[in-house]
């Protein structure tokens, strides 16, 4: 990416900062031309010197100096948001929306042809360059786009395009994935607890596991059913662990699991426009 492109994030929770960190470690940009602005000053102040990014007071101000524009408030915040960039967004910007359920017709409708527009979905894993993302173009976005996004998110892991009506199901899966991890990690680290391990010597183990099972599929290409059944001979261990498993509707949860935080995707997509319009309709 052109060193002199400006980055700017609106919204600096967990997965603002995240994106912050990411941008960092892989040399995307300068620092410098990391700007961060939020509703709550004093976090985007706390966010800027822990990074040594710009704070720009004002997310109006933030759009106007954004060659790429990331909107990365909670969806219930969205429109408040896009309201108050909606005069100020560079013509040809790129504007990221990464709001669970946020629909790009919504902010293309919003910023009034301004910007050309891209719904993403990382996760926080792009803090450490292991993000898996999937993005998005809206109509206004282009070809050149898809690539500039591919550039960024490419620095932070994994990025994979995909056609908008999939997106609700992407953040169901990766969005949410890392805190469905985070528990089935947990829980793997309990069990070796209770086996007789030390708390220290389960966690390594456990993440270590994760993520060594994870490389090998990504490797080798292997189907992870497959990769199953190279580990659990019958009769043993494995087998006897996931017969448990099975019998205790596990696999079935955690599928009906994805499905259910993918319909909450969906969902807040619906509270979002029903917001812009109830908001409209308070204004007129």
């Amino acid at each position: 990416m052109d060193g002199q492109k400006s980055i700017g994030i609106a919204g600096v929770g967990k997965m603002g900062e995240a994106l912050v960190r990411g941008l960092l470690v892989g040399r995307v940009v300068p620092p410098s031309r990391i700007l961060v602005s939020d509703a709550v000053g004093p976090r985007a102040k706390e966010i800027a010197a822990k990074y040594d990014v710009a704070f720009v007071p004002t997310t109006a101000k933030l759009a106007e100096r954004s060659d790429v524009l990331v909107l990365a408030a909670k969806p219930k915040d969205m429109p408040a948001l896009v309201e108050s960039i909606a005069g100020h967004v560079k013509k040809d910007a790129l504007v990221i929306t990464l709001a669970a359920g946020v629909r790009t017709s919504f902010v293309e409708e919003s910023l009034h042809g301004k910007g050309h527009v891209v719904r993403m979905m990382p996760n926080l894993a792009c803090s450490v360059g292991e993000g898996a993302t999937a993005f998005a173009l809206g109509v206004t976005a282009t070809d050149s786009d898809a690539l500039l996004v591919e550039e960024i998110m490419g620095s932070m892991g994994r990025v994979t395009k995909v056609e908008e009506k999939h997106l609700d199901a992407v953040t169901g899966l990766s969005g949410s994935g890392p805190g469905f991890m985070a528990a089935l990690a947990h829980s793997m680290i309990e069990g070796g607890v209770r086996s007789g391990l030390p708390k220290d010597v389960a966690f390594k183990l456990t993440l270590q596991t994760m993520k060594g099972t994870a490389e090998l599929l990504l490797a080798d290409g292997i189907d992870p059913e497959t990769l199953f059944k190279m580990v659990a001979t019958p009769g043993g261990t494995t087998h006897a662990g996931w017969t448990v498993m099975q019998g205790r509707g596990v696999p079935q949860a955690i599928s009906d699991g994805i499905v259910a935080a993918s319909k909450r995707a969906e969902e807040l997509a619906e509270e979002t426009a029903k917001a812009r319009k109830g908001g409209r309709h308070g204004a007129t």
